[in-house]
């Protein structure tokens, strides 16, 4: 399952060999890339995602800072498995971002403030213990897969390396609770 997140990064990385530079800070009209890891707000598991923005308006046009739009998706799992009783919860991600960018003097740093909309698709793996317990009665388990609307907000800040890459760090709630990651900018 941690192949596809290393694939990813091996792709990203790959990009800044084959596309322009782009401004070391926050700006219209420019597309930002990267995969995180971070803390999910159930069972404190480990995240991964990936998360795209761009921004759409010049500074000045909506109060002093610039907004971005893009789309996020995470991916999380953990176990509860006491005597094959439990099981797993598997959370996948998907949603649209608005991002309120406050442009600063220091072009390295780029602090924000978000919204998220999106659906979580919700997993459940029963244990075998508990598998066996509901052929026994002869009843089907209870549904192992759900979903639905999804609203998060979060507080965050870029740090620009050069031109192409910024490291990320995003505090929030809905999708994760602590994000980390790494952005490329094309």
């Amino acid at each position: 399952m941690l192949r596809r997140p290393f694939v990813l990064c091996l792709g990203l990385l790959s990009l800044s060999f084959f596309t322009p530079a782009a401004r070391a800070q926050f700006a219209d009209q420019v597309n930002y890339l990267g995969p995180h890891v971070g803390l999910s707000g159930v069972g404190s598991a480990l995240t991964l995602g990936i998360d795209y923005e761009r921004g759409i308006t010049k500074v000045g046009q909506v109060g002093p800072g610039i907004i971005g739009v893009g789309g996020l998706f995470d991916y999380f799992s953990y176990g509860d498995n006491p005597s094959g009783y439990g099981g797993t919860w598997t959370y996948i991600d998907i949603g649209v971002t608005g991002m309120y960018h406050f442009v600063l003097t220091d072009k390295k740093w780029d602090p924000f403030l978000g919204v998220y909309l999106g659906d979580e698709i919700t997993s459940w793996s029963w244990g075998s213990s508990a598998k066996a317990y509901y052929a026994s009665l002869g009843i089907p388990a209870p549904s192992e897969t759900s979903g639905g609307i999804t609203f998060g907000g979060c507080a965050g800040v870029r740090y620009f390396f050069d031109n192409t890459w910024a490291a990320e760090a995003r505090v929030g709630f809905g999708f994760y609770v602590l994000a980390l990651g790494v952005d490329y900018s094309f």
